[in-house]
């Protein structure tokens, strides 16, 4: 099955506003608690605010805000259990799977959400740098 293609200027102007509310986010939430942590990841973060989310220089940036992110997240697990997702079969056996779920403190579910916003601008991020290195290809520009 084909999925409908946005046209690039689209896929751009999709990751210019992803990045800008992972930024919002950031600023809003201020999850760290420790102004170390925080300075680093508004530093890291920063492009993010005014649009400069495809300069590779600042690609190291947001890889080890990513990072940093998912320790302080992991940090915050207060434990986990299995839950079943799926349905009961009136005529057979229930049908699912069984998925293990991480519990989060509340600072912890803070983080997880800013975690999974900056992955989901990340993959958006490439799929446009992707796009433009397949379009200089077609060209014959590299």
């Amino acid at each position: 099955m084909q999925k409908k293609s946005q046209n690039l200027e689209d896929q751009v102007v999709d990751a210019i506003r992803a990045g800008r509310r992972v930024a919002l986010l950031f600023k809003e939430t201020r999850p760290c608690g420790d102004s170390q942590d925080d300075g680093f990841l508004d530093r890291c973060l920063a492009p993010l605010r005014d649009g400069r989310v495809f300069a590779p220089r600042f690609e190291g940036g947001f890889e080890a805000a990513l990072g940093r992110l998912r320790v302080l997240r992991d940090n915050e697990e207060i434990g986990r259990h299995r839950e079943f997702i799926g349905f009961h079969d009136p005529e057979g056996d229930s049908v699912g799977i069984v998925q293990e779920v991480v519990e989060y403190s509340a600072r912890g579910r803070a983080l997880s959400t800013l975690v999974d916003r900056l992955e989901a601008f990340l993959t958006l991020r490439q799929d446009v740098l992707d796009r433009l290195a397949a379009e200089r290809f077609i060209l014959g520009l590299s």
